[in-house]
């Protein structure tokens, strides 16, 4: 699903080619009946795209653009191609719903439908996300599609559940990000740990878990040497999130790190 598009764009065509030959003979005349309009053909698409039949509704769509390129529904069809595509939802036809809708927008920039087809490549790879610890490549995708539906179409319904998504996809992104953080942490490795800690915090300020962050970044500065940045962590921490768990983990860790330079100083 990468930027390949020649590559996919034949591939789409191949898909459709065959499915269009499994549907010759008897069972190619029944896709439609003979001297419909371009309105009928793209209806009797929709019913079959609600009934689920995915393959034939494909068939309706791609004959109404090849007969009627220059009709309003021509458009529409497209848009159908690639809702068919994605409602079947396998990697091979998310692939393929993709291509469509980025060709979509390509061809038909100022469309009514071109704000949709912009937030529908952002589903394509929001539907093949993986949990955080495993590959995380469809995760930003999908942020960098739901960003460019923000940024062209910021007043559109789309946009809005394109910022819904997007939250879900940094949420989810910033929790892997986490966890390698926190193996680095567990196993005293604290540059790595640092690093990933403060890549969360300026990549992802809003995340849920961002007072565990600014703590694990804080005692991380703290075991380098860089005791001023890691006391005004813990401190931030402390400050604003005063009853949660990390709060009192700072606490304990200020407390004792005092405690160690009493010593020190009466030695």
């Amino acid at each position: 699903m990468k930027k390949n598009g020649t590559g996919l764009k034949l591939f789409t065509v191949a898909i459709l080619s065959l499915l269009i030959l499994s549907f010759c003979g008897k069972k190619k005349t029944l896709l439609y009946p003979p001297g419909s309009s371009a309105k009928q053909i793209y209806e009797i698409g929709l019913k079959l795209l609600k009934k689920k039949k995915y393959d034939k509704a494909r068939l309706v769509f791609s004959a109404l653009i090849e007969k009627y390129p220059k009709s309003k529904y021509a458009p529409r069809a497209k848009i159908g191609i690639a809702d068919a595509f994605f409602k079947k939802g396998d990697i091979a036809s998310l692939t393929l719903a993709y291509n469509e809708y980025r060709e979509f927008v390509s061809v038909y920039p100022y469309h009514p439908k071109a704000a949709y087809a912009q937030l529908m490549m952002g589903m394509c790879y929001y539907r093949q996300m993986r949990k955080p610890g495993r590959d995380q490549t469809p995760t930003l995708e999908a942020i960098r599609e739901f960003k460019k539906v923000i940024k062209k179409y910021p007043d559109s319904e789309e946009a809005t559940i394109a910022r819904k998504r997007l939250k879900e996809c940094e949420e989810r992104y910033a929790t892997h990000l986490l966890g390698i953080a926190n193996f680095y942490f567990k196993v005293k490795k604290w540059l790595g740990a640092y690093w990933r800690y403060d890549e969360i915090m300026k990549k992802f300020p809003n995340f849920s878990r961002i007072s565990e962050v600014y703590y694990k970044y804080g005692v991380s500065a703290y075991m380098l040497g860089k005791t001023d940045e890691g006391r005004a962590f813990l401190s931030k921490v402390i400050t604003d999130f005063p009853h949660s768990k990390w709060a009192f983990k700072a606490r304990k860790f200020l407390k004792s790190e005092e405690k160690k330079k009493t010593k020190r100083r009466k030695k």
